[in-house]
């Protein structure tokens, strides 16, 4: 019997905390300093970039003390509360206007760092999950805790175009050159195999159709 959606999305769930985990893990050894070190002096650069948002932040909570000093002591005055939020919005114009202009040179370089830490956790997932699946045969920690698996043509080439090039390999480079896209497209994703799993005769994700193989319901020890 195919396994239903539940138990599908639970498993890939564990699956991608594990390969995510796993690349966490690498970054923090290794992958931070390596890509740190691409950034001249990015030791200053990030201290002064923490230092100007600091300020602002004060800058903003000062001016956010003194509106309501004079909001207090307008009373029931509202020329002068109107006045007292006149200067506020002013203010704050004021201060996002300088901060932006202090910050974009540090803003600059730290986007390129944190872009190539995108790209980092990208590749690092899909090489990860790649290794992660081949290596266990599709038979996860997933799928095993969920007592499912992946029944077909199973081959190494098959269950690398199933588990890692159809399932995450087009979410990633999406997600990787537009979060807000690459999220957009993971609900879309997540609402095709909702509906393909439990409303279709079949009961099956469309890489499942593609590749003519099937998830279904087994019992630990397989």
């Amino acid at each position: 019997m195919n396994a239903g959606f539940l138990k599908r999305a639970v498993s890939s769930l564990i699956d991608l905390i594990i390969a995510f985990a796993v690349v966490a893990l690498v970054f923090v050894a290794v992958g931070r300093t390596l890509l740190q070190n691409q950034v001249e002096h990015f030791d200053v650069i990030n201290t002064a970039y923490d230092e100007l948002r600091a300020a602002r932040d004060a800058d903003m909570a000062a001016i956010y003390t003194d509106y309501e000093a004079a909001i207090e002591l307008a009373g029931n005055d509202e020329d002068l509360k109107t006045q007292a939020q006149t200067d506020y919005v002013v203010a704050q114009a004021i201060i996002e206007s300088q901060h932006a202009a202090d910050i974009a040179p540090y803003d600059t370089a730290l986007t390129g760092y944190y872009m190539t830490c995108i790209y980092f956790f990208s590749v690092g997932f899909l090489i990860i999950m790649g290794i992660y699946t081949l290596a266990t045969g599709s038979k996860t920690l997933g799928r095993r805790l969920m007592q499912i698996k992946l029944t077909g043509p199973v081959n190494l080439l098959s269950i690398f175009f199933h588990d890692v090039v159809i399932k995450y390999f087009f979410l990633v480079i999406v997600f990787s050159v537009s979060p807000y896209a690459g999220l957009a497209l993971i609900v879309l994703s997540f609402v095709i195999d909702f509906i393909l799993i439990n409303f279709t005769k079949r009961k099956a994700a469309l890489r499942d159709i593609l590749l003519k193989m099937e998830v279904v319901k087994t019992g630990y020890g397989y």
